[in-house]
């Protein structure tokens, strides 16, 4: 994910989008640092991330880290005054993630969390979908994500395996950007019933998790997702929407699509392509600023990596205009609510009621 920011921030300050500079570098491993700091052309190079934070010439800060040195990191730069782009998930727990986002309120700075699929063109396309008139109200939705166990392939994320690092498995290191997603449909989830599994038997890392999601406003989603061994399949997600009026849905392309609807007013099924799809995100976007051009350009139906990019750009564009980022740390707070109580109702068998 460090290399994912830096190649966008990069895209940024190269292209006039955001007035800044990419100063330092924080990482232990003596080959990526070097590796790292040659490619982003960095001036200071750190093992030490508290050596970076501490730095005058450090006003805003990425945390890319294993799961398990967030809290830590995210609480010494909001105690020092930085802007704070976190990486998901916040945290091992709803609990510790609450305490970062009380600390971010606090220290009065813009934050942001990596809960990126609020970027992808698909997602804000089915999301304007969803309200339209014709479609009449939610009634539930089928929801599987998918991806190769993220220890190897081009993720090669061996810590994703070990759970002292990562705190769990699919659920909260994949789905809580379904999670999220879903509350940004549908508003607060009221109960959950869930189970997860270990076919991987690594302890307390679990690959597969299902769960029934209750909405207060009486939607009801199944959702499953899935840690396999397919590497040709990366990160993936089908998804069914149905409404009193309408069906909608899409699979596998988690940027463009493309969206494919059922409505009485057309009384057949019909199809948004890639382009359809990316033409009408392009059109929801409000984007100012110098470059701003040269950033549409590179919102095409073929995925480079566009989500990342939108998503650090409206974060720097934030800061620099020293105002609230979007999604905060708030926010993922109520998707790690929601992962909390699908995992004690897979502890417990019983379905969990949340506050």
């Amino acid at each position: 994910m460090g290399a994912a920011h830096g190649k966008s921030v990069h895209f940024c300050l190269k292209n006039g989008l955001i007035d800044g500079e990419f100063v330092a570098l924080a990482e232990p491993d003596p080959e990526r640092r070097a590796a790292y700091a040659a490619r982003a052309g960095v001036s200071f190079v750190t093992a030490d991330a508290a050596e970076l934070i501490a730095s005058p010439d450090v006003n805003t800060v990425y945390i890319c880290t294993p799961t398990v040195h967030h809290k830590a990191l995210a609480l010494e730069a909001l105690g020092r005054g930085k802007a704070l782009f976190c990486e998901k998930p916040l945290a091992f727990n709803a609990g510790d993630a609450a305490v970062m986002a009380e600390a971010a309120r606090k220290a009065g700075v813009t934050h942001q969390v990596g809960l990126v699929l609020r970027y992808a063109a698909v997602i804000n396309v089915l999301r304007e979908l969803l309200a339209a008139p014709e479609m009449g109200r939610p009634m539930t939705a089928v929801m599987v994500d998918d991806q190769y166990f993220p220890t190897q392939g081009r993720y090669a994320s061996t810590w994703r395996g070990d759970a002292r690092l990562v705190g769990a498995g699919t659920l909260l290191e994949h789905a809580i950007h379904d999670v999220d997603m879903l509350l940004w449909f549908f508003g607060p989830v009221t109960h959950v019933y869930g189970t997860t599994r270990h076919f991987f038997e690594k302890e307390g890392v679990e690959d597969v998790s299902s769960a029934v999601l209750e909405f207060a406003s009486g939607v009801v989603v199944s959702h499953t997702s899935i840690w396999h061994n397919l590497l040709h399949r990366g990160s993936s997600r089908r998804l069914t929407l149905v409404c009193e009026d309408g069906q909608l849905g899409y699979e596998d392309d988690d940027w463009a699509g493309p969206v494919w609807t059922d409505t009485n007013a057309l009384a057949e099924r019909t199809q948004l392509s890639e382009t359809e799809v990316v033409r009408r995100f392009v059109a929801q976007l409000e984007l100012h600023g110098l470059g701003v051009g040269r950033l549409l350009s590179a919102v095409t139906p073929e995925y480079h990596g566009q989500d990342y990019l939108l998503e650090d750009y409206a974060f720097l564009r934030a800061v620099s205009e020293d105002r609230p980022a979007s999604p905060d740390f708030g926010v993922a707070v109520e998707a790690h609510r929601v992962v909390d109580a699908v995992y004690a109702s897979a502890r417990s068998g019983e379905r969990i009621a949340l506050d």
